[in-house]
């Protein structure tokens, strides 16, 4: 047997890490739901229930902001939420008033 040196191929980096291969626009890794599991928790089952949840196939879900989802209030069926909302309008104060204290106001 001849004696050499063995050398590896580097092996390229998976572009999207996990199972699983999605874009969660922010809401953190997607969640797997299959028949014979629980239900995820909406809140209240009563309330609110699943609409259009086939409970014969394997679904990935997220939970978004209350009145963002596509099957309860707030959960998203498929691999494509939408985007988080952008964040809250901020607090203006007009310098004209004499009650406005800001020390920073432009």
């Amino acid at each position: 047997m001849a004696a050499g040196i063995a050398a590896a191929q580097p092996v390229p980096v998976p572009q999207y890490p996990g199972p699983f291969a999605t874009d969660d626009n922010g809401w953190g890794p997607p969640k797997q739901w299959c028949p014979g599991e629980p239900l995820p928790a909406t809140g209240n089952h009563v309330t609110d229930p699943f609409r259009g949840w086939d409970m014969t196939v394997c679904h990935t879900y997220y939970y978004l902001y209350p009145g963002m989802g596509n099957v309860s209030n707030m959960i998203w069926d498929g691999d494509n939420p939408p985007p988080k909302p952008g964040p809250p309008v901020g607090l203006y104060c007009d310098p004209n008033l004499t009650n406005c204290r800001i020390g920073d106001h432009p």
